[in-house]
């Protein structure tokens, strides 16, 4: 699972949000969330823009520009 998957399941978890409930907050479809959760598909700027911020967190934090956690 790549970094993006891992942290994108991450934050999703850690906000109690099923992969229906993240993408209708973040307009998304429900097979991009599935998609990028298995790797299975490159990212989209924007879409992973709306994904950050239904999370509440930066898009950087997604990508892995910045030390993270868990």
């Amino acid at each position: 699972m790549g970094e993006l998957a891992r942290r994108l399941k991450y934050y999703r978890k850690a906000r109690n949000l099923s992969v229906r409930e993240l993408a209708s907050l973040a307009n998304v479809s429900v097979s991009y969330v599935y998609a990028i959760e298995s790797g299975a598909r490159g990212s989209n700027a924007t879409k992973l823009g709306q994904i950050a911020e239904a999370l509440g967190v930066r898009l950087s934090d997604l990508w892995g520009d910045t030390e993270h956690h868990e």
